[in-house]
């Protein structure tokens, strides 16, 4: 197979990404995916220098958007665009500039240590909608596979790439149309329900029947370790934390995929789990203990006590997912049922009152909450950490968790649909600047969409972010403020 593009490239459904980039000792190109691998690119002190070429037909308005909060300097035409500084806010990496008819030369300088490895930039309309006028990008991005034994004509897609390309090009179908709120609710009625028919069911099947395994106080709370039943057959441990000063409210904490001894309760097992309890933050479920705040944490399906050792044949997350499908059974759904047993329990708890319930997560936790919080509206406030990202830019790299997919949804909508069935209740993101999980253009890209949707609702101020200059954590500079704000105010 041999494609030759010299148009703007649509890949993972958000148009306009560079894929090929000049450097003073040759071509970078990405192999099948959205940026180019930066650690590999030529450098001089640390510093890589990229060059591209558009060529438009006419002057056009645009927004140059970098895969970056911070550490590229860009320039158009000769002229500055970024000086490579922090922007860290919301859409610090969209820059609006005015393209001329002809060439316009791209230049990026950029810090190899301050910036996610893949790297790529972006031209749209200031409006994000696909840019017009282009009709050529140097350098051409060459795609090639092996040689075969008899040479088949150029110009013709072979690779399922291609066909995974342009199915993720395609725009949802049930994306919000525009922002009244009449749309709104006929949107999120139609929306809802076909999320919820692509995933199952994901009510508790019968009672909880919690058995308290051990108890022990810490300072300032209690901390037990139950097992309830979410359906026949399958038990859900838990941690559940009892503060001696409780506040009126709950929190459903929901771990990542670093979880193995309780990390998010503040139990560690070894120095590698101790390392990533420093390295993410990771004990935010005994953070809200401590502030009055009844915890549940359970150990989601494949992680925790549940955890199988199954890595020597390949991703346990994959596996799990795909075994699951072969019966017509979704891991979402599983995972949905069990926090929803889990929140049966919490607010039966007399230190929990109805309404004041949040949830939150990291990473894989995040996704959860995304998925608990657009589904079951007992949920009244969410934080989401370090999941902003869009399902069909994970599916153009190299290594994602099949665990988060829900068969068919992609056709309908992505992550800013579900995200945005949450509101109007209150929702936090928190955003790192070199979260490797969550690349600038992504997440702002889908931030755009979710803000959309929370305006057609008119709860604007019911939705924050909280960029940060770091990575992959649980950053809680606004989130526990957060919680305090929307569950105990009366």
């Amino acid at each position: 197979m041999i494609d030759e593009r010299n148009r703007l490239q649509t890949v993972a459904g958000l148009h306009g990404l560079i894929l090929a980039w000049e450097t003073d000792e040759g071509i970078l190109q990405a192999d099948y995916d959205y940026g180019v691998m930066i650690s590999e690119a030529p450098a001089t002190g640390g510093v890589a220098a990229l060059r591209a070429t558009a060529v438009m037909d006419r002057t056009t308005e645009a927004l140059l958007e970098l895969s970056a909060l911070r550490g590229i300097r860009a320039t158009l035409n000769g002229e500055v665009v970024a000086d490579g500084r922090p922007r860290i806010e919301a859409f610090g990496n969209s820059w609006p500039v005015t393209l001329r008819a002809g060439e316009n030369h791209l230049e990026l300088q950029v810090t190899i240590g301050e910036v996610n490895n893949r790297v790529s930039a972006r031209l749209v309309a200031p409006d994000r909608t696909p840019l017009a006028g282009v009709t050529e990008v140097r350098p051409h991005w060459r795609g090639v596979v092996e040689e075969l034994r008899e040479p088949l004509p150029e110009g013709r897609n072979l690779s399922l790439w291609h066909q995974w390309n342009e199915l993720c090009a395609r725009p949802p179908r049930m994306r919000l149309r525009d922002e009244s709120v009449h749309s709104w609710r006929r949107w999120q009625d139609a929306f809802g329900a076909v999320l919820r028919e692509l995933i199952g069911p994901t009510g508790p099947i019968g009672d909880a029947e919690p058995e308290v395994i051990s108890s022990e106080r810490l300072d300032g709370y209690r901390r037990d370790r139950i097992v309830l039943w979410g359906e026949p057959g399958m038990a859900i441990p838990a941690w559940l934390l009892l503060p001696e000063r409780p506040n009126g409210a709950g929190i459903v904490s929901i771990h990542g995929h670093g979880y193995v001894y309780g990390e998010t309760v503040g139990i560690t097992g070894d120095e590698r789990s101790e390392a990533a309890l420093d390295r993410h933050n990771y004990a935010y479920g005994a953070r809200y203990a401590e502030r009055g705040y009844t915890v549940i944490n359970p150990d989601m399906r494949n992680f925790g006590a549940r955890r199988d050792a199954e890595a020597f044949r390949r991703d346990p997350c994959d596996l799990a997912a795909f075994r699951l499908e072969q019966f017509g059974a979704n891991l979402v759904a599983g995972q949905i049922r069990d926090l929803r047993a889990c929140l049966d329990y919490l607010l039966a708890q007399p230190s929990v009152a109805d309404g004041r319930v949040g949830a939150t997560g990291l990473s894989y936790g995040g996704r959860l909450t995304m998925y608990l919080a657009a589904l079951d509206r007992r949920i009244a406030c969410a934080c989401v950490s370090g999941a902003l990202n869009v399902f069909r830019e994970r599916l153009t790299i190299d290594s994602s968790c099949g665990a988060q997919f829900v068969p068919g949804m992609l056709s309908y909508g992505d992550t800013p649909e579900v995200f945005g069935l949450i509101a109007p209740r209150p929702l936090l993101l928190e955003l790192g600047t070199v979260d490797g999980t969550s690349p600038e253009i992504f997440a702002m890209e889908a931030y755009a969409q979710i803000q959309r949707v929370y305006r057609a609702a008119r709860a604007e101020d019911r939705l924050d972010i909280d960029v940060f200059e770091t990575g992959h954590i649980y950053h809680g500079a606004r989130a526990f403020n957060w919680f305090d704000h929307w569950l105990l105010a009366d």
